[in-house]
């Protein structure tokens, strides 16, 4: 017969406790850089702008994340109607006017301008929500590994 005794060294233990502000603060650090790697590969591309995601405060206890392209908001919950808030029509004249991008497949007048009476918008692409929950389904995973480098 085979025999296997297991013991336990409390004082194993008692490092874990005192390290316990260093293990939150990498376990914080490591789930920041993921949540940075989920939001620049789900972040839509047309110029790039909005996938330049970057850290603009970090402390021990939070970090803030955030991209230089003001139109993130729009892109991510939509804009018009497909937000509840009616269809887009210009505040001064008579006709929305836009440069088109690459994915514009309407009409383009001469002047290479697009015109427009209303617009119901876009539909928002939720790339933040879905971020989110990629980065809290490794947290355990990144937890642990944070607990491992520190002790």
């Amino acid at each position: 017969m085979v025999k296997v005794t297991i013991q336990v060294d409390e004082s194993a233990y008692q490092s874990i406790s005192e390290k316990m502000p260093q293990i939150k603060t990498r376990g914080l650090q490591l789930t920041g850089q993921e949540m940075l790697r989920n939001l620049s590969l789900n972040s839509p591309v047309d110029h790039g702008l909005l996938r330049q995601w970057f850290f603009s405060d970090t402390s021990p206890d939070h970090i803030e994340i955030r991209t230089p392209a003001h139109y993130a908001i729009c892109v991510n919950d939509g804009t018009g109607i497909y937000n509840g808030k009616g269809v887009i029509k210009p505040k001064h004249g008579k006709a929305l006017r836009f440069k088109p991008g690459p994915k514009w497949h309407g009409p383009v007048s001469k002047d290479g301008f697009v015109y427009l009476k209303h617009s119901k918008g876009q539909k928002g692409q939720k790339f933040v929500e879905k971020s989110m929950k990629q980065t809290q389904a490794k947290l355990e995973t990144l937890f642990i590994k944070a607990i491992h480098e520190v002790i």
